[in-house]
């Protein structure tokens, strides 16, 4: 039931995208879903989608994981299209909601499978340093991110053991009724909210015994460079903003 989702897992693999800075990662990021969501334009949007697909392709991912993350949100892109057919919305304004809900999801994906959540945390930190001077605390929302991506995977897998031991217990997800349904899923959210508190406070008490300090000055384990890819990444993103202002200026 839960095997669809895939999101803030890391997938070790030798790519291009794998090797690159987490700075770049970060800006081609906030470019990329500032341009899916703020354009009007059919053109633009199919073009910044391409885009996703183009860096699901250099990840060297296997396509099976992407269908994943596609498939789990077929309810969703069913709920789009029931509510713009029976508002009268053009085809154009369905296609490009559903290719901004794809593109997000597929390039958000593709990020978090290629960077280790240190590497996030870093390079957050970097990216929003200069929020620090009107006061805004980085370094916390950077590990509160870090951490949030890391307890993805394990509370998917807590909640696929509970599903197992209740199904081993005669519960039936996909032969009940909506009722029954409900029953099930409300039975495995609170066994499963209960486990993820305690894992939280684990990881708490291990911080605290390891004297981690959120406000000093630390170092990274890895070398970020900014290598010739990072431009080439770059520069794409750039473009495609650029004449995404042109076409809204014109």
């Amino acid at each position: 039931m839960l095997d669809n989702v895939v999101f803030g897992s890391y997938y070790p693999i030798d790519s291009k995208v794998h090797t690159m800075n987490p700075i770049s990662k970060i800006i081609c990021t906030l470019l990329f879903v500032f341009m899916i969501f703020l354009s009007n334009d059919i053109k633009i949007v199919s073009l910044v989608f391409i885009l996703s697909i183009l860096l699901c392709e250099m990840a060297h991912i296997p396509k099976r994981i992407y269908g994943k993350t596609i498939k789990s949100l077929k309810v969703i892109i069913l709920f789009v299209i029931l509510i713009y057919y029976f508002t009268g919305l053009g085809i154009d304004n369905i296609l490009m909601t559903i290719m901004r809900l794809i593109g997000i999801v597929l390039y958000t994906t593709v990020i978090t499978l290629t960077t280790p959540p240190t590497e996030i945390t870093y390079g957050l930190q970097k990216v929003f340093s200069p929020l620090n001077l009107i006061g805004l605390p980085v370094n916390k929302i950077s590990l509160s991110i870090s951490l949030a991506l890391r307890f993805i995977p394990t509370i998917i897998d807590q909640g696929n053991k509970i599903l197992k031991s209740q199904a081993s217990r005669g519960v039936d997800y996909s032969n009940s009724n909506i009722i029954g349904k409900f029953t099930a899923l409300k039975s495995m959210l609170i066994p499963m909210f209960i486990l993820t508190i305690r894992r939280a406070d684990t990881l708490a008490e291990s911080m605290q015994i390891r004297m981690y300090n959120i406000n000093a000055k630390r170092t990274n384990y890895r070398l970020n460079k900014w290598g010739i890819f990072d431009t080439f990444l770059f520069m794409l993103h750039f473009i495609v903003f650029g004449l995404m202002i042109t076409r809204m200026v014109i």
